[in-house]
């Protein structure tokens, strides 16, 4: 069958949606032979104009916003363009994929318009990091979401806990399936390593680790607590904190570390190439991820790690304490809480039966809940019970 999913970036803008479309995506193809066509815009300014491109086998159509709102794309062209492509492509269901707001919503009209079953995927609420995108989150619902989840034939949530806990997603817990997030077993293998001992010539102290996006716009993910953590835990460990990834937001948190008398414990190492994750993952101690809203809809770098040996941290946010079995692969503690955090960090690292449980668990626990096949599985299943129930 046929299937368009519609999504307000894909490759080469990285993030967590980009990748779990990319990943389920491709396994919809090779393994249960769907032809996907994935329509998405633009990232930057310069490269805004159509284009058909393939990335790894998917067909990928790019569409030219108008203007940003925040890191939102937005056009009032879309629904007609997107009228046209699946008048065009004629798609057996439409899939669209949020929080970025708007294109999903214009989907899931233009899809309604033409007749053609709509499957939301629903990644997290729509939040906001400063008073203006809160207000424009609080407008999001009442003028477009709120009706994109009534046409939708069918929710996808990452999971029940989130589901069960999102005031939007608890009016339409009938029509609400679950696809986690997954790790690739073959990429992520628990295969400890000193990769990071050499690469920055670390001796024997403690390294965590810290991934994820470090724009303003992801201040969601908590980093300045973690940095500020670190002033505690070197009164009693000997540590480094690795923070991996781009922003424009690094220099902010540079001040932050120098404020707090840490800049010497805290590495920025940058952009993590595709092909060291998995060594970043496997020569860590530790990996924190301290989102602070529930704009972190699950927590990808959680599973990664796990299925490394990695015990984690995570807080009790979003979809975290899900990624995470609370005692048994890693610790969940209060968001925004630093010395909360420090202790967290401190008790699991200076706890060597405590420390070997996790490592032991977490590979197992992945194995058993999150793979890519699995969900992949789920979206097979999905796509061809809400085209069979229109025909």
């Amino acid at each position: 069958m046929k299937a368009m999913v519609v999504t307000p970036y894909f490759y080469p803008h990285m993030g967590g949606v980009q990748k779990y479309i990319y990943e389920i995506g491709t396994r919809l193809q090779r393994v249960f032979g769907h032809d996907l066509t994935i329509v998405s815009s633009n990232w930057h300014q310069e490269e805004n104009t159509p284009k058909t491109e393939q990335i790894g086998g998917l067909e990928v159509i790019r569409l030219p916003y108008q203007f940003k709102v925040s890191s939102t794309p937005v056009s009032l062209a879309w629904e007609r363009a997107l009228r046209e492509l699946i008048r065009s492509e004629r798609p057996d269901v439409v899939n669209g994929h949020m929080p970025v707001p708007f294109i999903a919503d214009v989907a899931a009209r233009a899809s309604s318009g033409m007749q053609v079953p709509y499957i939301l995927t629903y990644h997290n609420d729509l939040t906001g990091y400063d008073l203006l995108t809160r207000m424009f989150g609080q407008c999001y619902y009442p003028i477009l979401g709120s009706r994109t989840l009534h046409l939708s034939d069918t929710i996808i949530a990452t999971s029940d806990y989130y589901a069960g806990r999102s005031p939007h997603l608890r009016k339409h817990l009938p029509k609400l399936r679950y696809a986690a997030p997954g790790v690739d077993l073959e990429r992520f293998p628990e295969n400890r390593s000193d990769f990071l001992r050499r690469k920055y010539r670390l001796r024997d102290e403690k390294i965590l680790l810290y991934v994820g996006h470090l724009d303003r716009e992801s201040q969601h993910k908590g980093v300045q607590y973690l940095i500020r953590a670190m002033k505690t835990v070197r009164e009693s460990t000997d540590a480094k904190l690795i923070i991996a990834g781009r922003g424009n937001y690094i220099n902010h948190y540079r001040e932050v570390a120098a404020n707090e008398g840490v800049s010497g414990d805290v590495i920025f190492a940058g952009f993590i190439p595709e092909d060291e994750v998995p060594l970043y993952f496997n020569s860590t101690d530790l990996l924190v991820l301290p989102s602070c809203d529930r704009a972190e809809g699950f927590g990808m770098v959680l599973i990664e790690a796990q299925a490394c040996g990695t015990p984690v941290i995570g807080t009790d946010v979003g979809g975290i304490p899900f990624a995470i079995d609370d005692g048994v692969t890693g610790l969940i503690i209060p968001p925004r809480d630093a010395r909360g955090l420090a202790d967290a960090i401190v008790r699991v690292l200076g706890d060597p039966d405590l420390y070997r449980l996790m490592a032991q668990n977490g590979p197992r626990r992945v194995r058993n809940l999150f793979t890519w096949e699995k969900s992949a599985a789920v979206y097979n299943q999905i796509f061809r019970e809400v085209a069979r129930e229109r025909t």
